[in-house]
């Protein structure tokens, strides 16, 4: 995934949390992440992007960047 997707990704996070600054190595439960919120992240990403990724990429991933992984490794829909 180039950059430009990773701050893409971000900066849906950033929007969705109501948070100031997001980085990669930030975990999504520090910043009071909930499941709505995961949905709302994951629906943007598709939306926006063209990945399809689920919320449980959120939930399971011990940081934002395990998350950007998983955009990256999904398929474009």
């Amino acid at each position: 995934m180039s950059a430009e997707t990773d701050a893409a990704v971000i900066a849906i996070i950033e929007d969705v949390l109501n948070a100031g600054a997001v980085t990669p190595a930030d975990d999504f439960y520090e910043f009071g992440g909930t499941s709505l919120q995961a949905v709302r992240i994951c629906v943007r990403v598709q939306t926006e992007l063209g990945r399809r990724v689920e919320p449980d990429a959120l939930f399971d991933g011990e940081r934002i960047a395990d998350f950007l992984a998983a955009v990256a490794a999904a398929d474009a829909s």
